[in-house]
């Protein structure tokens, strides 16, 4: 007698339900996705596609929407990928249509639509706001950083960037000199069939290519080590209100002297005019210097000149690139960043603003290592993305940790409910019995976390913003799979979409059970 097993019999023909309702029980995820589709707003996809008919067929973009926020959520995000799930995933079946989808035009669609993507995280939050789940009684801001697609050896100082450079143009002017000899050979040939025959140098173009190629990423590497060397907004500000002070010294300065010494000159004439009233000749002194010439305002003058050339230098700082800088020449917009575990990365510093349940409001990119320059424009954008999404009531308090202390931060947010750590968190929670001084810009911030009511509404931004990165990074991983900023910022808000839209099906679920 034999074991009692199941019929597993792989040559037989299985048959599948004709309705693709009951390929998948009802709770399943592609069918949450579809729904939530179903209330987006798409006529920013369909408005790029031709409106009468002509051309080949298009995937739906709701399918292709759908299948993006499908796979995201699944953790499932290069477009290889995507294509295998295609034919894996029997959720990813039923999204498309039992059609399977390439990964170009995966890639195609999140490039030529990368805005309209952008604002689907808005659109999210604002379902999760009608929802009900975005509470704005607290919101944290943190940075963190991730691996951009892109190989840390890459990186070249600016005089290498400058030999690659010289290197690539003189290249492609050779090649460019060789098939101008090449056509004019053909050209001089009378015989049609050597004409043809005879073109060479074809072999050529790939090189050409990535010769341009590697010639357009390296003096883009070598902008951004420029770009990098200007000062932040706040250094720049302070510095031109500074040189602005100085000119307007000089000016009061030299209009001050400027009028003693036409006085000087006026008195001069009007005692010379009544001396030849009275018949007295030369009795009046030496002549004062004429305006021109008088020393103190050609000194004046000249620091008034100098002054003005202060200000516009301020104003249009172009300070070169220190030469140990360097930048990637796979993706010039990313940049070596401190890892979380010790040493150096190539990656980008990721920005989020979280409130309770670990739900995005914000999430950018920043290209800077320090946190210090990220505050106002994390801020700004949250509010921005609070107005979009039609959330109700106003953000009650603002947190973040002591990366982000900055005088010229907290002066552009003076009037909002902020708390920043101007000391260590350990420090600033109470946790540590070593007292730690803040500097003397930062003595109003110390003094309203020194309250209780301070201290305690600071305790909450760990528990805030901390497992909000851990559960993106646990669902996504620490990589990014585009190259350059824009590109980057689109897959973040993709994150962050489906990142949301996991807290709003939660939600239902829970809701619905």
């Amino acid at each position: 007698m034999g074991s009692n097993f199941l019929v597993c019999d792989h040559e037989r023909d299985l048959e599948m339900p004709r309705n693709a309702r009951d390929w998948l029980p009802p709770e399943h995820l592609c069918w949450k996705v579809l729904e939530v589709v179903g209330e987006l707003d798409l006529s920013a996809f369909e408005r790029s596609y031709r409106a009468d008919g002509q051309g080949g067929a298009a995937y739906p973009p709701a399918n292709l929407v759908g299948l993006l926020l499908y796979c995201y959520s699944k953790g499932v995000r290069s477009s290889r990928q995507i294509e295998r799930a295609c034919w894996d995933d029997v959720g990813c079946r039923v999204i498309t249509g039992n059609r399977p989808v390439d990964h170009s035009t995966v890639a195609r669609f999140v490039r030529r639509h990368r805005e309209a993507l952008k604002a689907l995280f808005v659109q999210v939050l604002a379902l999760c706001g009608q929802r009900g789940l975005v509470n704005l009684s607290a919101v944290a801001i943190d940075g963190s950083p991730m691996e951009a697609n892109a190989s840390r050896g890459s990186n070249q100082r600016l005089q290498q960037l400058e030999e690659t450079i010289s290197r690539c143009q003189a290249e492609i002017h050779e090649l460019m000199e060789g098939a101008l000899a090449h056509a004019r050979n053909v050209e001089a040939k009378a015989d049609d069939s050597e004409r043809v025959n005879g073109i060479a140098g074809s072999d050529d173009l790939p090189r050409l290519l990535r010769l341009s190629d590697l010639l357009a990423r390296a003096c883009l590497a070598r902008d951004k080590l420029h770009e990098r060397a200007l000062p932040s907004p706040g250094e720049m500000r302070i510095k031109v209100e500074a040189a602005e002070r100085v000119v307007t010294r000089a000016e009061h300065r030299l209009a001050a002297e400027t009028a003693a010494h036409q006085e000087r000159l006026r008195r001069y004439e009007a005692r010379a005019e009544e001396d030849r009233a009275a018949g007295r000749r030369g009795a009046n002194g030496r002549r004062p210097v004429p305006l021109q010439h008088k020393t103190v305002l050609v000194r004046q003058r000249d620091r008034l000149v100098k002054a003005r050339a202060q200000l516009e230098r301020a104003r249009n700082p172009r300070p070169a690139p220190s030469p140990q800088s360097r930048a990637c020449l796979s993706d010039p917009d990313s940049r070596l960043i401190p890892g979380k575990r010790g040493g150096y990365l190539q990656g980008y510093n990721v920005q989020i603003a979280c409130t309770r349940r670990q739900l995005l409001l914000a999430i950018e990119v920043h290209d800077n290592p320090s946190d210090a320059t990220a505050l106002v424009p994390m801020v700004k954008q949250t509010q921005r993305n609070h107005q979009a999404a039609g959330l109700v009531g106003d953000i009650q308090l603002w947190l973040a940790d002591s990366g982000y202390a900055s005088a010229a931060a907290f002066e552009a947010l003076a009037g909002l409910p902020l708390l920043v750590s101007v000391t260590s968190e350990a420090n600033q929670a109470g946790f540590s019995a070593k007292r730690e001084q803040a500097r003397a810009s930062h003595q109003e911030m110390a003094g309203l976390l020194a309250t209780p009511t301070g201290r305690a509404q600071y305790r909450q931004r760990s528990a805030l913003v901390e497992p909000g990165f851990a559960q993106l990074f646990q669902r996504f991983g620490r990589h990014l799979n585009y190259r350059g900023r824009q590109a980057v910022d689109t897959e973040l808000k993709l994150l962050g979409a489906a990142h949301n839209l996991s807290k709003l099906l939660s939600r239902t679920t829970q809701t619905c059970s």
